[in-house]
């Protein structure tokens, strides 16, 4: 996660260079470019910041004898399912936002053909911005089964998942979630445990080791705070 932030941070960089040399060299561009970089730079520097686990520069045997451990817990057929429900949850997601894109931008390249006025503009319209949505389509696709089809089809076949214990932190990070835990940090999957992982400072959370699939968390006493639907193990065990 912290290399896509340093990613994320050098291409935001990069482009507010090039925008400023462009608008000194006579360009007149718009806000809209600065936006998009200074919001790359953002994103960059809260994916570097929170990506790393909050006891994680500790030495290992310290971390143990305070409590801060991470485990493998054995996967189940039941657990199994808890992920693939979720994986499949977040694939029709991502499929209707894909074709809401295209539906969007096909809506778009008709309205913008009816205002024309011309002959034949419409079909010109609606076949480039068609066009448009279902490249937009493909990428979004593409990204969502890299970064989380991917991966929570790698949790269906692995022989366990985690479960670590210690402290927890949870950063926003426009609109998501970073988890951070006592010897690693990811970008939760979906917006599920974020409210209630939110109100902890230390306890226990299952999760999955690729996909990042948020199974249980429990406070630092063990009283449950969040569990996915379906998954019931228990504290402990």
């Amino acid at each position: 996660m912290r290399v896509l932030g340093y990613v994320s941070l050098a291409i935001g960089i990069l482009f507010l260079v090039l925008l400023v040399l462009a608008e000194f060299g006579g360009a007149h561009l718009s806000v809209l470019p600065f936006v998009v970089s200074i919001f790359l730079v953002s994103i960059g520097a809260s994916l570097v910041k929170s990506g790393k686990g909050i006891v994680q520069a500790t030495p290992a045997s310290n971390v143990e004898s305070e409590g801060h451990l991470t485990v493998e817990l054995p996967m189940s057929p039941e657990v199994a399912a808890v992920i693939d429900r979720q994986s499949a949850r977040s694939w029709r997601f991502l499929l209707y936002l894909a074709g809401g894109f295209i539906v969007f931008f096909i809506g778009m390249g008709a309205v913008l053909g009816l205002a024309d006025k011309a002959p034949g503009e419409i079909g010109l319209f609606v076949g480039l911005f068609g066009s448009v949505g279902v490249a937009t389509a493909i990428m979004i696709v593409g990204i969502g089964w890299l970064t989380t089809r991917g991966p929570m089809s790698r949790d269906l076949r692995a022989p366990s998942y985690l479960r670590t214990t210690g402290p927890i932190r949870v950063v926003t990070i426009w609109g998501g979630a970073t988890l951070r835990l006592a010897d690693r940090a990811f970008l939760m999957n979906g917006k599920a445990g974020i409210s209630e992982l939110s109100k902890l400072d230390a306890g226990s959370v299952d999760y999955t080791s690729r996909g990042h699939v948020i199974l249980a968390a429990w406070d630092r006493e063990g009283r449950s705070v969040y569990c996915a639907p379906g998954y019931n193990v228990k504290y402990g065990a």
